[in-house]
């Protein structure tokens, strides 16, 4: 199945070629499976977390690095029950491949789709330590520097992993796509089951295991995602229950207070505040 960006994490508004951002709280900043145009480095410092990558899965309450490059989808989920503390970099190809001709050999670092990375608790410092250091230099060669010697860094550790992860079965990414591409429509999780060759109990209970969220509460979360887009462009309700698969516009503010605890125009005003 093929797999479209979900999110741009302001890129082309907020930056344009390298951005440093924090996280602290016991959710996670973007909650779906997704992907996206550019680099990212995630440098989790705490929370009860699950990775979940195309050939690999990790479910760990340790100190992690999370590489993803453009167009490489992933699942990032933090558990409500301990404190969920990141630090993540993001930069664009151009901004790194025309200034160092081995970038091809150095992007390499990130893996064919994504890769995990253990770190010690003073390889965590270190590491916090260089990217707060390029969120503060205001020089683009600068930065540049500091990127190339983070991921020499990071390639190291990446040549030392001993450990093995668990490899994520391919129905659970499938699954992933299909209700990311197929959210509007009218989704039979039975039929969804025999597309996938498995049993309609087993994509339930795994997806569950997987995601910690059901095909339900994923589905929703995935239209809900579309309909504050479209909300934001000031589209109707009627228009975005429509577009998003909600059966009409009493559905979808049903679930903006089961989700939310306000009404689709009352969350609007809060996130633009």
């Amino acid at each position: 199945m093929n797999h479209n960006s979900a999110y741009d994490y302001g890129f082309g508004t907020k930056w344009k070629t390298c951005h440093v951002d924090y996280k602290r709280g016991y959710s996670t900043s973007v909650t779906d499976f997704h992907e996206h145009d550019f680099y990212e480095i995630n440098l989790i410092l705490s929370g009860n977390v699950k990775i979940l990558l195309k050939d690999r899965y990790e479910e760990t309450t340790q100190k992690r690095i999370v590489l993803t490059s453009p167009k490489v989808p992933h699942y990032i989920q933090c558990q409500p029950d301990m404190l969920y503390r990141r630090v993540y970099l993001v930069f664009t190809d151009a901004f790194i491949s025309g200034f160092l001709p081995e970038w091809k050999q150095l992007s390499q670092v990130f893996g064919n789709s994504g890769r995990i990375i253990a770190v010690t608790e003073a390889s965590a410092a270190m590491l916090l330590q260089l990217i707060e250091q390029i969120e503060s230099e205001e020089n683009a060669l600068g930065q540049r520097l500091l990127i190339c010697y983070l991921l020499l860094q990071l390639s190291h550790m990446a040549g030392t992993e001993t450990y093995s992860l668990q490899e994520t079965p391919a129905y659970i990414f499938d699954t992933l796509a299909y209700l990311e591409h197929h959210y509007a429509e009218r989704i039979n999780f039975s039929a969804l089951a025999q597309q996938l060759f498995i049993g309609r109990t087993t994509l339930m209970t795994e997806f569950k295991a997987y995601t910690g969220r059901t095909l339900g509460e994923y589905l929703r979360s995935c239209r809900l995602k579309h309909a504050i887009e479209y909300l934001q462009q000031k589209k109707t309700l009627e228009y975005t229950a429509e577009k998003c698969g909600f059966s009409d516009s009493s559905g979808l503010i049903r679930a903006f207070r089961r989700v939310y605890d306000v009404t689709p125009h009352q969350y609007i005003m809060r996130i633009t505040k």
